[in-house]
């Protein structure tokens, strides 16, 4: 029976760890560091039954996970037991399996905030609620619609124009303005305009600026009613030059406004989309010499501006003092001055 302990299932699980990422020679491993290996079940210890051995292991695998930066998440071992007779021969096997260990789902993860890309919608808030953000979309005939499903969503650096032809029987102006602020913008303007991307943005504000009411209007004079809209949006490349964000800085619903008088036969609305970049550039780390540039490019007087600690400007007059110091200074040295 004492040869039967080679072959039991105990010998490859028994106290097996691994190291987590490798350590120098002189580092002692850490419990920290140390994972250990896990057999996937427990296995009967063999056992001599009449003419032959039971629970022999024939075949034993090792199962490795590991991350994408390479280090080992887990080890699984797993054996295969028969039972052969005492003249058999017997071939026993190992084996190792590397596999890549797939992080678990996490519920409510968050993505974080990157750049917009070009075409991409542009999303705001409205009471709270994020919404695409939508201009006056198409629709038959060039009628205008108050049918919401209909508006085109706005995609970031994507310049649009659109218009369509608004009739309505109201006889009322503060009835006829909710009807064209309905078709021109939707239900609201957005609140705030996310800055950027993800789950998490960066929000930034929207200015609008409607029609003027008086409380003198009425339909026999004129009412004072939309009839197009501007919506500018700002936003710059922010970041490495090498790797740039775009954000947004900035909105604004802009409103142009005339004299109708009810009721409105046709009415033709308009609405304008438009990106403007407002990039600041760096300059560059080698541009061209300034004239006002100092020490080392100042070539003819290289060395005379830092001596003493006094600064030569450029000009004539600090080349004259310069070729003056260094006059007296050869001078010296030649022993001109020597009796």
């Amino acid at each position: 029976m004492q040869r039967l302990g080679l072959f039991s299932a105990e010998i490859p699980t028994c106290l097996l760890f691994l190291l987590q990422i490798p350590l120098a020679e002189s580092v002692a491993p850490m419990l920290d560091f140390l994972i250990p290996v896990v057999p996937q079940a427990d296995w009967p210890a063999p056992a001599k039954q009449n003419d032959s051995c039971t629970n022999v292991v024939r075949k034993v695998t090792f199962v490795i996970g590991y991350t994408g930066s390479g280090e080992i998440k887990y080890g699984i071992v797993s054996t295969d037991l028969v039972d052969v007779g005492f003249d058999q021969l017997f071939l026993q096997t190992h084996s190792v399996h590397f596999q890549l260990a797939t992080p678990s789902p996490t519920l409510g993860r968050t993505k974080p905030a990157v750049g917009l890309k070009v075409g991409s919608p542009v999303n705001g808030r409205f009471n709270g609620e994020v919404q695409s953000v939508t201009s006056l979309g198409l629709s038959a005939a060039g009628e205008c619609s108050s049918d919401l499903s209909r508006r085109m969503p706005i995609l970031f650096t994507h310049n649009t124009i659109s218009g369509c032809k608004f009739t309505s029987p109201a006889s009322n102006c503060s009835q006829l303005r909710s009807q064209i602020y309905w078709v021109l913008r939707g239900f609201a303007a957005p609140d705030v305009i996310a800055m950027n991307s993800g789950s998490q943005p960066d929000w930034t504000r929207v200015i609008v600026q409607e029609c003027p009411v008086s409380t003198e209007e009425s339909c026999r004079l004129g009412c004072i009613l939309p009839n197009s809209l501007s919506i500018q949006v700002l936003w710059a490349r922010q970041g490495l030059t090498d790797l740039p964000q775009n954000y947004i800085l900035g909105a604004k619903y802009l409103f142009q406004c005339q004299t109708v008088q009810c009721s409105v036969s046709s009415l033709t609305l308009t609405t304008k989309v438009t990106f403007t970049e407002t990039t600041v550039y760096p300059e560059a780390p080698r541009g061209s010499p300034q004239l006002d540039w100092k020490f080392p490019f100042d070539f003819f007087t290289r060395g005379t501006a830092e001596l003493d600690g006094h600064f030569i400007t450029g000009g004539s007059s600090g080349w004259k003092g310069g070729k003056s110091f260094i006059l007296f200074t050869v001078m010296l040295l030649t022993g001109f001055f020597s009796w």
